[in-house]
């Protein structure tokens, strides 16, 4: 049994109509496609100036953390008043009268 030729040429209006369909779907998701893989590629650059940003700010702090003075400039040295042996304070007597 022989076809017509057209039809094995897939040239019957349906077929026709579909395979638009289809090539117009696939031109859509392939330029989707693309649009992805530039914004994976955008995020990826993103990330790695980010990844840069973190490691070169981690430097900056331990090299802050290991250069701390013993004690900063601002802040004057601290002054306790010690207490003696005999109960009192230096420079000052305690009434010890009841």
């Amino acid at each position: 049994m022989a076809l017509p030729l057209s039809a094995l040429n897939g040239s019957t209006p349906s077929v026709q109509a579909q395979l638009s369909q289809y090539r117009a779907q696939l031109q859509q998701a392939r330029q989707e496609a693309a649009q992805a893989a530039d914004r994976v590629a955008r995020l990826e650059q993103q990330t790695q100036t980010a990844r840069s940003e973190s490691v070169r700010s981690d430097d900056k702090v331990r090299g802050l953390e290991s250069s701390e003075p013993r004690q900063p400039p601002s802040t004057p040295p601290t002054t306790r008043r010690s207490i003696n042996t005999l109960s009192q304070l230096s420079g000052t007597v305690l009434d010890v009268t009841a």
